[in-house]
């Protein structure tokens, strides 16, 4: 065999084969960055879409639960004062809401009464109507867990889980003080009298959520806080 036919039929050498590596390894690595950017686009995809659906349910269930505060369903035979008597948590005959204010996160506690009756579509803060075959008082308390999540339990039951994700949870009551129908001052639980829970027209909820993006450059840990007024059935 000559000199020149063995010059052809030689193999790579060394340096043709680091060079074909190193430019598999920037392939792969170009790869496994492309990998790596798709999952974590996913993941905050799939967070935000969580939290759009944790806001959702969270508003709905609140908004519902408040504005059944104080409904009973005989008003041409009875009085509210008569149907939803004062007790421990109630201190007026008549008097709807009641909570505590929380002094740091996870924040406050709210609680909601009204009578269902047995047709007329009034559901608990958990989507459940009135079985008892009788008309019942539904008193439902919300807060939030150790696990943020938005809870409600009601009667005294066991908790239920309504959202997600929730790191702060505030109630300010507004207060008719001069009988004119329209609220004139919204104060927090723990600055409300006997006579302001007597007097209460609406609710302004306000909830604060985590950022499924935090940890990110530039992302916080909470987003901004959520607020709505909810007025109650029983006073407008």
């Amino acid at each position: 065999m000559t000199r020149s036919s063995m010059a052809k039929q030689a193999g790579m050498g060394l340096i043709e084969l680091l060079i074909a590596m190193v430019i598999g390894l920037v392939i792969v690595g170009a790869m496994m960055s492309v990998l790596v950017s798709t999952r974590a686009t996913s993941l905050a995809q799939n967070g935000l879409a969580q939290l759009q659906d944790d806001q959702r349910l969270a508003l709905i269930m609140l908004s519902n639960t408040i504005q059944g505060a104080g409904y009973f369903p005989n008003p041409l035979t009875s009085t509210q004062t008569i149907e939803l008597p004062a007790n421990a948590t109630f201190v007026n005959a008549g008097q709807s809401v009641a909570g505590s204010t929380g002094v740091a996160a996870p924040g406050d506690t709210l609680t909601v009464r009204y009578e269902a009756g047995t047709a007329d579509g009034m559901m608990d803060c958990n989507g459940r109507g009135n079985t008892s075959g009788a008309n019942l008082v539904m008193v439902n308390t919300f807060s939030v867990d150790a696990n943020s999540n938005l809870v409600c339990s009601v009667n005294g039951g066991a908790v239920q889980a309504l959202a997600a994700n929730v790191q702060n949870f505030q109630v300010f009551y507004g207060v008719d003080t001069n009988a004119d129908s329209s609220v004139d001052r919204y104060i927090a639980a723990g600055a409300m009298t006997n006579a302001n829970w007597a007097n209460v027209i609406s609710v302004r909820v306000t909830l604060t959520f985590t950022n499924p993006l935090a940890g990110q450059p530039g992302q916080a840990a909470t987003l901004a806080p959520i607020t709505q007024i909810i007025a109650l059935m029983g006073r407008v």
